[in-house]
C-alpha cells in the first residue's frame, strides 16, 4: 500500500500543560476520521477516495510530547471515540487520550487540586523521597500513575490494522537536560591548543516502532507493544513524564539511557569531529525538565525526520549529490509530504508593539531577561528562510477557535488560565477543551487540510479521479475549490454507503465557582507551609564531602561565651522568628495565589460568583 500515491505526514504537538486536553481531542477526532476512511476502503464502498495517507512521525514537547506517547499506545488497539453524547459514561475510561487528559486521576471524592496540594510527595514517600526534598510546588505523583496506567496495560491487538501509520513510525519528545552535553571548540593559543567547552541542554528522546527490537545504530530507541512487557516501555514513560515536567510546578524526572541512544543520534550529534557526546561505556543519567523550555514546537525536528526518511526511501533512485540536496516539495501541485502542527497556544496573536519603553530598573530587566533567553533558545534560525514563502504546503496548524452562536469568541481554551494550569482546577475545563479539539479538527480536515483542485496535484488527482460529481459533493471543501487530504467520511449503519459525519456542535463554555476557590485557600496554605518547612532539604553527595575553608573557619570561630550563652538564646529566638515568618509567609503566599487564580479566571470568563 505504501507504493500507492501517498501523502506522508508528520504530526507535531506543542506544549500546553493541562490544555493537552485540547490536543488529545484533536487526535481523537483525527484517528476517528482515518479509521472510517480506511474502513470504507476495505469495504470497497463507491465514492471512497483511493489515495493513501501515511503518518510517519509523532513529535511533541511538554503536554504535546505526553500526548504523542499516549497516541502511540492508543493505536495499538481499537478504542471508542469520545464525543458529546458519551463523555459522561464509563466508556470514557476506555479511550487513553480522554482518560489520560480529562479523567486524569480524579474521582468524586478527590479532585485534581486536592491531589496536587496533598503532602504525600514530600512527607509520605520514604522510599522515593527519604530526605523529604521539595521537588516541585505541586504534588505531581498523579502523572506517573497515569503514564503507567496507560502504557503498562497496553498490548498490541493484532486484529486491529492501521495502515495509515507507518510500520516503523518514529516518536520523539523534547527534553531540557539540566546536566547537559559537553561540546568543545578548539583554539590555538600561546600555551598550545586549548578547547573552549560549552554545554548543550537541548535534549530529546527518539524512538522507532520496531517489532523485532533490533537496534539500528542510529540513536533511535526501538519499542513495541507486542507483549505485556513490551520493549522499552520504561523509557517511553520517562520520555512522557520528563517532557511534561513543568519547571518548578511539577517534579523533574531522572532519565537514564544507554549512551548509544545519544552518541548515535544525528539530531543530537551537532559536532562531527568528536566521536562521542557522552561516555560510551556507561549509561547516561540526567535530571530533565519540560522539553518546552527550549523547543516547545518541534516541527523543525519533525521536518528533519521526514526528510531523512524520504532520502533513505529514495536512496536507490537518487544520485549522491541529489540525495544531499533533497528538500520537500512545497507547492500545491507537487508536495507529497507535510507537517501537521497542533498548538493550543499559538503565538500568532502576539504582534510586535510599536511602543518600546527602555526601562532599565532591575525589577523590569530581571524578568525580561528570562523571557529573552527562552525566546532566543526557541528561535529556529534554519527555518526562517521559509517564513515568507508564498506557497508552502509543508506546514499546517490546528489551533483553537471557539464560537458561540456562530460568532468567534475572545476566550478559547478553558485550560489556558494560569499559564495552562487552569485545567487542573476543574474537570469541566478539560471536557470543554477536549470537545473543542474535536470540533476544530473536524472543520480543519473538511476545510483547510486541503489542496486546490486547480493545482492538479497527482496524489489528489489519483484519489478522486473516479468519483462522480454527486460523490464529490460529499467531500469537496471551500466553495467547491479544494479537496481534502484526509476525507472526513462515515459509513451508514448497514455498511452500504458513505454519509457525512455528525457535526461537532458548539460546547458550552465552562465556569468555576468562586466558593470552591475560596475554600481551596486552606489547602494551599497547608501545601505552601510544607514547602517552606522542607525547602532546604536535599541530598547532595558532593556537598557532604566538602571541608570548611580554613580562612572561613578562622573568622567564624566563636568564643566560649558566644558558643555556650549567646548561641542557644539567639538560636531559640531566631528559631521562633523563622517559625513565625514561615507561618505568616505561607498565609500571605496562599492568599496572593488564590487572588491571582480568581483574577485570571474572571478575566477569561470562567468565574461564577456563587458566594
Amino acid at each position: 500500500m505504501e507504493n500507492q500515491p501517498t501523502f506522508r505526514i508528520g504530526i507535531s504537538m506543542a506544549g500546553a500543560v493541562s490544555a493537552g486536553a485540547y490536543t488529545a481531542g484533536v487526535m481523537d477526532y483525527l484517528l476517528e476520521a482515518l479509521e472510517n476512511w480506511q474502513k470504507a476502503k476495505d469495504l470497497g464502498l463507491p465514492g471512497t477516495p483511493k489515495h493513501h495517507v501515511l503518518i510517519e512521525v509523532l513529535t511533541g514537547a511538554s503536554a504535546g510530547g505526553m500526548t504523542a506517547v499516549i497516541t502511540a499506545a492508543s493505536i495499538q488497539k481499537e478504542i471508542p471515540h469520545i464525543h458529546q453524547k458519551n463523555y459522561f459514561t464509563q466508556i470514557s475510561t476506555e479511550n487513553p487520550l480522554y482518560d489520560s487528559w480529562v479523567n486524569l486521576t480524579e474521582d468524586s471524592k478527590n479532585d485534581m487540586m486536592s491531589q496536587m496540594l496533598d503532602p504525600a510527595d514530600i512527607a509520605g514517600s520514604p522510599d522515593t523521597n527519604p530526605n523529604k526534598e521539595v521537588r516541585s510546588i505541586f504534588n505531581s505523583l498523579f502523572i506517573e500513575k497515569i503514564a503507567r496506567r496507560t502504557l503498562d496495560t497496553t498490548i498490541q491487538d493484532t486484529s486491529v490494522s492501521r495502515p495509515y501509520f507507518a510500520n516503523n513510525f518514529e516518536l520523539l519528545t523534547t527534553l531540557t537536560n539540566l546536566r547537559g552535553f559537553k561540546y568543545e571548540l578548539e583554539f590555538i593559543t600561546a600555551a598550545g591548543k586549548r578547547e573552549d567547552r560549552m554545554n548543550m541542554h537541548k535534549d530529546l528522546m527518539h524512538f522507532q516502532k520496531n517489532s523485532l527490537g533490533i537496534y539500528q545504530n542510529d540513536g533511535k530507541i526501538p519499542f513495541h507493544f507486542d507483549t505485556a512487557d513490551g520493549l522499552n516501555k520504561s523509557l517511553l514513560i520517562d520520555a512522557a513524564i520528563g517532557t511534561g515536567a513543568f519547571p518548578g510546578g511539577l517534579a523533574p524526572r531522572v532519565v537514564i539511557r544507554e549512551a548509544k541512544y545519544i552518541n548515535d543520534n544525528h539530531l543530537l550529534k551537532i559536532s562531527h569531529g568528536k566521536e562521542f557526546i557522552v561516555d560510551p561505556l556507561n549509561d547516561y543519567n540526567a535530571v530533565c525538565v519540560d522539553g518546552g523550555v527550549i523547543n516547545n514546537e518541534p516541527y523543525d525536528l519533525t521536518e528533519s525526520i521526514l526528510i531523512t526518511r524520504r532520502k533513505e526511501e529514495l536512496s536507490h533512485t537518487l544520485k549522491k549529490g541529489e540525495k544531499n540536496s533533497y528538500k520537500m516539495a512545497k507547492s500545491a501541485s507537487t508536495f507529497d509530504t507535510t507537517i501537521l502542527m497542533i498548538d493550543p497556544f499559538p503565538n500568532y496573536d502576539e504582534l510586535p508593539s510599536s511602543n518600546y519603553f527602555d526601562l532599565q530598573a532591575l525589577k523590569f530587566t530581571a524578568g525580561q531577561l528570562f523571557g529573552a533567553m527562552r525566546q532566543q533558545l526557541m528561535v529556529k534560525t534554519d527555518l526562517l528562510d521559509q517564513a515568507y514563502d508564498d506557497e508552502d504546503y509543508t506546514r499546517f496548524m490546528i489551533a483553537p477557535i471557539r464560537t458561540k452562536n456562530g460568532l468567534s469568541q475572545k476566550n478559547t481554551i478553558a485550560c489556558g488560565a494560569l499559564g495552562g494550569f487552569g485545567g487542573f482546577f476543574s474537570k469541566k475545563f478539560r471536557i470543554h477543551d477536549y470537545m473543542l479539539g474535536r470540533r476544530n479538527c473536524q472543520r480543519f480536515l473538511q476545510q483547510y487540510l486541503c489542496v486546490p483542485i486547480s493545482a492538479n496535484n497527482p496524489i489528489i488527482k489519483f484519489g478522486y479521479e473516479d468519483l462522480s460529481k454527486e460523490e464529490l459533493q460529499l467531500l469537496v471543501g471551500k466553495a467547491g475549490q479544494t479537496m481534502p487530504i484526509i476525507p472526513d467520511i462515515r459509513i451508514n449503519p448497514d455498511n452500504s454507503a458513505l454519509i457525512n459525519p455528525t457535526v461537532e456542535e458548539e460546547f458550552p463554555f465552562p465556569f468555576i465557582g468562586l466558593k470552591y476557590l475560596v475554600e481551596l485557600e486552606k489547602k494551599v496554605q497547608s501545601r505552601f507551609g510544607l514547602v517552606f518547612d522542607n525547602i532546604t532539604n536535599s541530598y547532595n553527595p558532593e556537598s557532604v564531602s566538602k571541608p570548611v575553608n580554613p580562612a572561613v573557619q578562622q573568622i567564624r570561630r566563636k568564643s566560649w561565651f558566644s558558643r555556650n550563652i549567646l548561641s542557644p538564646i539567639g538560636g531559640f529566638a531566631s528559631g521562633k522568628l523563622i517559625s513565625i515568618g514561615k507561618s505568616v509567609g505561607k498565609d500571605i503566599a496562599a492568599e496572593k495565589f488564590i487572588d491571582a487564580v480568581i483574577t485570571d479566571m474572571d478575566n477569561k470568563g470562567l468565574l461564577k460568583n456563587d458566594l
